[in-house]
């Protein structure tokens, strides 16, 4: 029988429950239906970043009325086979990034520049079996022809088409964007709760962000430039580090750890205004 988490738990006994299996929804004590500005925001922005990409209003309601009946009974919030299926995504994912890694790091895969050579397709499958088991082998290597990260050279042999960086093709870029936000969301808010719940700083991680909010728009180009520049040299050496310390055959156990990099980039507008916006705050006050 499974046990069902009502409001009249307490704090302590809550904070517990976010370091338990996801999954199932914690309840907090009720106070009403008071207005929540921060949950408002998630949940709408979740839902206008579903419409960009492409996912039907009817499609988002049906799923947000699913939700709803099972936050009221308190039950799991997600199918077991569809938490399966971005876990499987997401791994392989992450694996073929292994594999362009492993590309442009190994001495047998690379030229004296430094650079990934142009490899057999025999060559590439015993590349990608490094890191798959013998009987996915050939299904990753049409995953990554179908999704543009390797291609075909004139004299037939086969070459990565975006550097370290895997950048899906426009065909399968929607269902990529969609996986791949599945993944990290959730890392990112359990981050943010773990941290929330740890005082002492060298058991938190790492949550940091370097911010201007009067950026001159003719700057945009040269800060995303830099922005791709640092961030690459940063992650090179961070995934470096990673790959040199994994062990799957570990006796103890393991983690899953990782660093997410993103900039971001506002829409534009008028530094007036929102000036003139904070000194009416500022006399309202």
């Amino acid at each position: 029988m499974r046990k069902v988490y009502t409001a009249a738990q307490t704090r302590s006994s809550l904070r517990r429950l976010t370091r338990r299996k996801a999954g199932r929804p914690v309840a907090r004590r009720s106070r009403g239906a008071s207005h929540n500005p921060a949950l408002h925001i998630l949940l709408s922005k979740t839902v206008e970043f579903l419409l960009s990409a492409g996912e039907s209003p009817e499609h988002i309601t049906l799923e947000l009325k699913g939700q709803a009946e099972r936050v009221k009974g308190r039950l799991p919030l997600w199918r077991t086979k569809d938490a399966k299926h971005v876990q499987e995504t997401r791994e392989r994912c992450w694996e073929v990034a292994g594999v362009v890694h492993d590309w442009h790091r190994e001495p047998a895969y690379t030229n004296q520049d430094g650079e990934p050579r142009q490899l057999t397709l025999r060559s590439l499958r015993t590349l990608v079996g490094r890191r798959f088991p013998r009987h996915k082998v050939s299904a990753t290597l049409r995953w990554m022809f179908e999704h543009g990260v390797v291609r075909k050279t004139n004299n037939g042999k086969i070459a990565p088409t975006g550097g370290r960086t895997i950048i899906p093709n426009e065909d399968s870029a929607r269902s990529v964007l969609l996986n791949r936000a599945a993944a990290s969301v959730p890392q990112y808010l359990g981050t943010e709760l773990h941290n929330a719940d740890t005082q002492d700083p060298y058991f938190r991680d790492i949550n940091r962000a370097a911010r201007v909010f009067f950026l001159p728009e003719k700057y945009v180009p040269l800060w995303r430039a830099v922005a791709r520049e640092r961030a690459q040299a940063f992650l090179e050496g961070v995934d470096n580090w990673l790959e040199d310390h994994a062990r799957r055959d570990d006796k103890g156990p393991v983690r899953e750890v990782a660093m997410h990099c993103f900039a971001y980039t506002g829409d534009s507008r008028s530094p007036k205004a929102t000036a003139m916006n904070t000194r009416q705050l500022k006399a309202r006050g």
